[in-house]
């Protein structure tokens, strides 16, 4: 940690035999800012390092036990700096630089003992644990001076990059945990009737915020990944959940946004004040208009849930079967307020419903779920449980999406027209259980008709979605660049056919193929040009940018060049 730089001299010292923080700058740059921050610059130390010996003698045997046990624990890899959650943000996949221990056994020597050396990777060099505006502000001025790129990270959740990038100055968001209920919330200047929110700061992830609800006797509705910041681009993309089709998106219930745009103003964004920038952070993606330090959300009443669970025997053949089958009742569960998520790899789907009264009317509503089941020679259940918070930790919270390991991804969401199309079902099935992970999320808001239609930068093609699938490939420490740009080429090729069979289909940039063709289209659709605009205002020397958000000037710029050249492999970038 650099708790002080008395010299340029000791900074230089310090780069150079650590060999993990490269050269980006006059070293008194660096010595100047950290001065002005109170000796509060960290340097961005890769996760893994306290496992790999040098003779520095780096090589932590305390800490290094608790990283091999934890490898793959979302919460604990939100609470260190140079963690991803997918660690193909934390490698530099062009050049092979990384410190990482080998996923599929983290006991495994292969990966960190001699010749394995711990490199930077795209850990950004160094950080800011951001606890005030002021934090923010000292950034953005720094970054004018030294031309060095700004990231905002907050739990390192994040498929396609955005908090990531190899030279650059982080602001690390993940201390800001915040988390008040009020009864009468009106946002500030507005006129509107109290209601009862809850207010979060950005470094507040979804397991905590539920068990706060439950607490509370209150309903938050969010995602499914327990360590994911409820303030951050989980909502600033869009934010679904298994009660989106019932409740609506993170966009349609986000009340308020505090957040420090390019300029220095520390903003309290709502449809009253700032509107054009209340409308780009719901839906517009996180980092590129601001770094918002905490939100405000709807708080509805606590919610009795239908549960249906479904288990099955998951070969291959069963698999695409009952997708198949669930396919056909697929709209009508979302007309009628169903949510929830198909899981092959673990046999089994579950899906909520906060609008019933009783289990007899759950399941004449889920008739299509059981059928489904039952062709694979499955079982189904039926339960009330009493809370959303509840579900969360009975059903999701035991069994994640994995983390610890690369993860790259495509997805759709499929319109409501599309299911009765055999053959993209067909299709989207099988490359589904032939990647590394594929998982069906019935999250969109078909069932949820009270939104605001022009207040939110979504894709408007997600009012007409029904499911968001996605396949997904991984690889492990030892691959190259060959066997990873490999990777991308199954994506695009078991991928395409399924775009090709939904035009105008809207994809979650959150979600996303890195290498999503069309992407403005896909993310925002009609919304992209106003974006732009929102963009040019507040951020118009472009000190937030990133991979193909807003106003993204593609990937010449340094900081992207951790990302692969697959333009000619997968003619997609």
């Amino acid at each position: 940690m650099l708790d002080s730089l008395p010299s340029p001299w000791a900074l230089v010292k310090v780069v150079s035999e650590l060999l993990l923080v490269p050269l980006l700058s006059v070293p008194n740059d660096w010595v100047s800012f950290n001065a002005s921050m109170n000796g509060r610059l960290r340097q961005g130390v890769p996760f893994a390092q306290p496992c790999f010996a040098s003779d520095l003698n780096t090589h932590s045997s305390l800490k290094c036990p608790e990283i091999q046990e934890r490898y793959e624990d979302h919460l604990f890899r939100s609470e260190s700096f140079g963690a991803y959650q997918l660690t193909n943000w934390e490698e530099c996949q062009t050049t092979g630089d990384k410190c990482l221990l080998d996923w599929k056994s983290p006991l495994n020597p292969v990966a960190f003992q001699p010749p394995q050396k711990c490199s930077q990777g795209g850990v950004p060099s160094y950080y800011i644990e951001v606890k005030g505006p002021n934090d923010v502000r000292a950034a953005y001025a720094f970054s004018r001076k030294t031309n060095i790129p700004l990231v905002i990270k907050n739990s390192g959740h994040d498929f396609i990059g955005r908090s990531s990038g190899p030279g650059a100055l982080a602001l690390w968001t993940q201390g800001l945990k915040r988390i008040k209920l009020e009864r009468q919330f009106v946002p500030v200047g507005c006129l509107s009737a109290p209601t009862t929110a809850i207010t979060i700061g950005a470094g507040q992830h979804f397991s905590a915020i539920y068990d706060f609800a439950r607490e509370n006797n209150v309903t938050f509705v969010g995602g499914a990944d327990p360590s994911v910041g409820a303030s951050g681009g989980w909502v600033m993309g869009g934010g679904h959940s298994a009660l989106s089709p019932a409740l609506g998106l993170g966009v349609d219930r986000v009340l308020q946004f505090k957040i420090v745009t390019a300029d220095g103003k520390y903003r309290t964004v709502n449809k009253c004040q700032d509107s054009d920038l209340f409308f780009a952070l719901r839906g517009g993606g996180g980092g590129t208009f601001g770094v918002v330090l905490e939100s405000t959300f709807l708080a509805s009443p606590r919610v009795t849930l239908e549960v249906v669970i479904g288990k099955y025997n998951n070969t291959r053949e069963n698999s695409v079967e009952l997708i198949k089958q669930l396919s056909k009742g697929a709209v009508q569960l979302a007309s009628d307020g169903w949510g929830g998520y198909v899981t092959p790899s673990l046999s089994s789907g579950v899906w909520i419903n906060p609008v019933f009264n009783s289990t007899t009317e759950a399941e004449k509503s889920a008739a299509s779920v059981v059928n489904a089941f039952r062709s694979v020679r499955g079982t189904t259940m039926f339960l009330t449980m009493d809370s959303f918070s509840d579900f969360f930790d009975t059903f999701i919270a035991p069994s994640p999406d994995p983390v610890g390991r690369p993860f790259i991804m495509a997805t759709r969401l499929i319109p409501s027209g599309a299911f009765d199309d055999e053959r993209l079902i067909d299709l989207m099935a099988n490359a589904m259980v032939d990647s590394d992970f594929g998982q069906i999320l019935a999250v969109a808001p078909y069932g949820f008709k009270d939104y605001d239609e022009h207040g939110t930068s979504i894709n408007p093609a997600w009012r007409d979605a029904v499911w968001s699938s996605f396949m997904s490939y991984s690889w492990n420490f030892d691959a190259t660049l060959a066997e990873k740009i490999g990777q991308y080429q199954k994506l695009k090729r078991l991928w395409t056919p399924v775009r090709a069979r939904t035009p105008g289909a809207a994809v979650y940039m959150n979600e996303a193929d890195i290498y999503e063709p069309d992407y403005e289209n896909a993310f925002w659709g009609p919304h992209y040009e106003r974006l732009l605009s929102i963009k040019h205002k507040y951020d118009p020397h472009h000190l937030l940018d990133c991979w193909r958000c807003v106003g993204w000037k593609g990937a010449q710029d340094k900081r992207y060049r951790c990302y692969p050249n697959v333009k000619e492999s997968t003619d997609q970038a």
